[in-house]
């Protein structure tokens, strides 16, 4: 997709939203938002957060880092892990792990991912 400032207008755009409108919501200046969206300025770090959440997309989608467009599991997805009580036993006891173990997990995870 491109830059942060190409990425930022299309999830402007996807919500249909003008800049005076997004100016308007985050109290800022056209000329700031338009800076933004054209690579003239950077976005400090709490500005890039609240414009996530106000497109509603994650900010490694913002920056680039991934292509996943929207942020975390689906409703859908959650209501499945809420109905599952093994899923639901396994999170219990995941805080009581020792580090080596939880570490072999999130390699476990990775390689899960990666396939």
């Amino acid at each position: 997709m491109g830059s942060l400032g190409r990425r930022l207008r299309k999830a402007r755009e996807n919500k249909g939203w003008s800049q005076t409108l997004v100016c308007e919501k985050l109290e800022i200046s056209n000329s700031r938002l338009s800076g933004y969206e054209r690579n003239y300025r950077e976005p400090d770090t709490k500005m890039l957060s609240t414009l996530a959440s106000l497109y509603d997309v994650s900010i490694d989608w913002l920056i680039g880092m991934t292509d996943d467009f929207k942020i975390g599991e689906t409703e859908a997805d959650m209501e499945a892990f809420i109905q599952d009580p093994e899923l639901q036993r396994w999170y219990a006891e995941l805080p009581k792990s020792n580090l080596e173990d939880l570490k072999k997990l999130r390699k476990m995870w990775e390689i899960i991912k990666s396939e």
